[in-house]
């Protein structure tokens, strides 16, 4: 049953100033006036490009009952002193108005899928609110709180870490009761500034729990391993030691990988990088201790939903579009993938910057290279400021054919002069170096 709240039980909470009819009833918020609803109430936030505050009349008009915002206005509102603190704090009191139970997870990689997988196993017993996409900041985290009602058993919620205090901060609107860091690695440098800091702040999702709480150790990542062995919760290890332990693992297919885990048996699972293949065994682990069978459909099914990698086939051209964002654990991982799907076949990476890696930028870039080298990829094209030290790191590793580029059309068109037909190519880059035009572009030739 969706939940109700009156505008002056939601004013009373946020400690903000009503000038409209208290009684009114509400049942949801938005913060895009393009996909609100009737009976939701409507948070203006101010923006350097977009200020919420010149939609609230629209909002109304949607059948808004009232807005929240800091600016006076003409139309029924209540204000604040900051929109989006007034969010988190209704958020915060919302959640703790249900006998919800959260699982929060956090890492340099694995976030979604691994949300989704558990997600999906937890759906086999119980209720679940879950995060939208990759809705793991500030505003989603709230948003996805916001989901719960009196039906819902567990809400999984994500968290990402760009700078010290994000994690405490999301912590500290979702109380989890459950956690997990799924790796920790390089990402987010330019803020955090060594591994070992974002092991820091990761684990913050740790150290906030319950004596009642519950920790999912990666036992393979030193980083999580040494913080983990002083927390007061309980915990479950899982990886190749622990409490689910990773046995073996095959290819047995194009498209399928044979895992054998302990103590569940073997399980088909897609094909997958290894760094894939510790989102599964969290989300076995969860499975394990809340009593829920493990499903393979299950497994296929949620992690097909994620659909960061997508499989395109262009003029005879085989392209694994992993363009979404990238650091290094996550190159690491595409570039796996590449050669676990091409196998012998002629291999190609695409490669942007990695972004947000501050005064480590150049050691990352030059390692990404050499895992290109030692994964035997023919041919490797460059885009971005630091295409020398990939250069640098591939040429040490044995690739040879190696090319820069300053436009993402001269990469289409090396491509298509350059590479075999029936080849694989890689494409992956930081959402801000926009790899997926190169795509665009090889299907307009």
């Amino acid at each position: 049953m969706p939940w109700e709240y009156t505008l002056k039980e939601f004013s009373d909470v946020v400690g903000g100033y009503i000038n409209c009819d208290g009684s009114q009833r509400f049942s949801g918020v938005s913060i895009d006036t393009r996909k609100i609803y009737p009976g939701q109430i409507f948070f203006a936030f101010p923006g350097a490009k977009v200020d919420g505050h010149s939609y609230v009349e629209e909002a109304i008009k949607k059948g808004a009952p009232a807005v929240v915002v800091t600016k006076d206005v003409s139309v029924p509102h209540i204000k604040v002193d900051n929109t989006l603190r007034a969010l988190q704090n209704f958020a915060r009191w919302h959640r703790n108005n249900y006998p919800v139970k959260v699982f929060a997870l956090t890492g340099s990689c694995g976030k979604t899928t691994s949300k989704e997988i558990i997600t999906a196993l937890l759906r086999q017993k119980y209720k679940v609110v879950s995060s939208h996409g990759n809705y793991n900041n500030e505003i989603g985290c709230p948003l996805s709180l916001l989901e719960i009602d009196i039906s819902t058993d567990w809400a999984v919620i994500e968290m990402g870490a760009g700078k010290p205090g994000d994690i405490a901060e999301l912590c500290a609107i979702a109380y989890p009761d459950e956690s997990t860091v799924t790796v920790v690695g390089p990402a987010h440098l330019e803020k955090l500034h060594s591994v070992a800091n974002v092991a820091i702040e990761k684990m913050k999702i740790a150290e906030v729990l319950p004596p009642w709480g519950h920790f999912y150790v990666n036992s393979d990542n030193k980083y999580i391993l040494d913080i983990a062995k002083s927390l007061p919760v309980s915990k479950t290890y899982y990886g190749t030691n622990g409490d689910v332990v990773l046995k073996s693992l095959k290819v047995v297919s194009e498209e399928k990988m044979e895992m054998d885990v302990e103590p569940v048996g073997k399980l088909i699972i897609p094909l997958c990088s290894s760094q894939n293949v510790y989102n599964f065994l969290l989300a076995i682990a969860v499975s394990l201790r809340h009593g829920i069978q493990v499903d393979e459909t299950v497994l296929l099914e949620a992690y097909n939903r994620v659909g960061r990698i997508k499989i395109l086939d262009i003029h005879d051209l085989h392209v694994i579009d992993d363009s979404y964002n990238a650091n290094p654990l996550s190159m690491f991982s595409a570039i796996e993938y590449l050669s676990l799907k091409a196998k012998e076949s002629f291999k190609c990476a695409v490669l942007g910057d990695m972004l947000e890696l501050g005064n480590e930028a150049k050691k990352w870039h030059f390692e990404v290279g050499r895992e290109v080298g030692k994964k035997r990829v023919n041919t490797l094209f460059l885009y971005g400021e630091y295409s020398d030290e990939v250069a640098e790191g591939a040429r040490e590793t044995g690739v040879n054919k190696i090319y820069r580029f300053d436009c993402h059309k001269d990469i289409a068109d090396a491509i298509k002069s350059e590479v075999p037909q029936g080849a694989w190519i890689l494409i992956k880059g930081s959402r801000g170096m926009k790899m997926e035009k190169v795509i665009e572009y090889l299907k307009s030739e």
